[in-house]
């Protein structure tokens, strides 16, 4: 658990695992582990999802303790009221800053990255997607010829003893709908991913740390990236 109050509870989900029932029964999905998690702890759970990652992606998933809850985040949500570091590793060399601005279904659609590293053949990039639709970082990543490492479905190569793709919801900020209090939730690296990011990037655990922890935060990268 990342955080939680009366509200919300957010959770760092792994790799690999979906948030949502799937067709398969017998299929995990985090919403089922949280629920059991807190029948147990409170007595009651009934938790609502209100941002969504794709089961290969690991990282902060927001859930809402009642429906008016749901409403409220979700409403938030929706307006694209949340501000959004991820941390992907590409395919290729990218330039040191860009926005990818390719329409998605028909709709605008707009996504900054800053390079934090490339060696061997790879690219380490903070991603700040602007708008929030289905699969965009995936899809505008394979658009301009850089897919994520093992994202099998956008074109990314197989990564060998790693469960999901290279992509990683690391940081959420956002401002409480109830409160009104400023929150920023940040999310570590999985430790398979974070072995990951190591190994191909070279860097030993002090010095991968150290490069996670100057990333700028969202407002900053859309500051120093706006055209």
């Amino acid at each position: 658990i990342l955080f939680e109050d009366s509200w919300i509870v957010c959770i760092n989900k792994a790799p690999g695992l979906a948030v949502h029932r799937t067709e398969d029964p017998e299929e995990v999905n985090l919403v089922d582990l949280a629920d059991d998690f807190l029948q147990k702890r409170d007595g009651v759970a009934r938790l609502r999802p209100v941002n969504r990652l794709d089961k290969g992606t690991s990282g902060a998933i927001i859930m809402a303790k009642s429906a008016v809850a749901a409403g409220m985040f979700g409403k938030m949500v929706h307006s694209e009221g949340l501000g959004k570091l991820y941390l992907a590793m590409v395919e290729g060399k990218l330039p040191k800053e860009g926005t990818i601005d390719a329409p998605l279904e028909g709709k605008e659609s707009q996504t900054r990255y800053l390079r934090l590293f490339h060696g061997g053949g790879v690219t380490l990039v903070a991603v700040y997607p602007i708008t929030g639709r289905m699969h965009q970082i995936r899809q505008h990543f394979k658009m301009i010829g850089h897919p994520i490492l093992g994202d099998k479905r956008y074109g990314g190569k197989p990564l060998s003893g790693f469960t999901g793709h290279a992509l990683h919801s690391f940081s959420t900020r956002l401002i409480h709908p109830a409160t009104e209090e400023p929150l920023e939730i940040p999310a570590p690296l999985p430790a398979p991913l974070f072995r990951l990011l190591s190994r191909l990037t070279g860097m030993n655990e002090e010095t991968l740390l150290k490069t996670l922890n100057e990333i700028p935060p969202s407002e900053a990268a859309a500051s120093q990236t706006t055209p």
